[in-house]
């Protein structure tokens, strides 16, 4: 792409004219350089480039797709969240806004919360740690070593993941799993949706 270039009006060049005779006499290198483009040849300062080595670490990310399920069963997510209603008002909780309340509200709600939910996994559900020798025998923030070939879907490796492993890290959290579900059973699936009916005093 070629800049256009804008003509210089009489004053600057007059003044202008003054400083290169001053530069042009003082300067070989510089009027020589005048001279080449006076004589139509184009001047270029050639710089020699510098070659940067860097060193760049290699960092693997490892990516587990989600599960592909080819139907969707909607009843035991909704019998559940049912549950969670009736033991631990947890919809209500969760649909209502609380930031007008203080902490000690939230905390005071909390915790009947708290315990209804917990209530409703201890009778319904066996959920246990992911049962793996790294994990199973380790506590939190403690050091552990992962295998190669280890299982991505049951470990999730954080932070810098280079090469094939075995990995030296420390166990953030043990992770869970469900081992038995003991989900009440329902002949009727059509009202399921209705997680609480509305209440009316009359």
């Amino acid at each position: 792409m070629t800049n256009k270039i804008k003509p210089v009006s009489f004053v600057p060049r007059f003044f202008g004219a003054f400083g290169q005779f001053f530069k042009y006499m003082g300067s070989g290198d510089y009027a020589a350089r005048c001279d080449t483009v006076g004589q139509g040849e184009q001047f270029a300062f050639e710089v020699e480039p510098k070659v940067i080595t860097e060193e760049v670490e290699v960092i693997r990310e490892i990516e587990v797709a989600a599960p592909v399920l080819d139907t969707v069963n909607a009843d035991g997510a909704h019998q559940l969240l049912q549950l969670l209603q009736q033991e631990a008002r947890f919809i209500d909780f969760i649909q209502e806004s609380i930031d007008d309340y203080s902490d000690a509200d939230v905390g005071a709600a909390s915790r009947q919360i708290h315990a209804g939910c917990s209530k409703v996994l201890k009778q319904h559900f066996t959920i246990d740690v992911v049962s793996i020798d790294v994990v199973n025998t380790a506590a939190e923030n403690s050091r552990v070593e992962v295998p190669s070939g280890y299982d991505a879907k049951q470990i999730k490796l954080e932070g810098r993941v280079v090469g094939d492993g075995p990995y030296a890290g420390t166990l953030i959290h043990p992770g869970w799993k469900v081992t038995e579900t003991r989900l009440p059973k329902v002949t009727n699936t059509e009202s399921l949706n209705i997680l609480a009916p509305a209440e009316i005093e009359v």
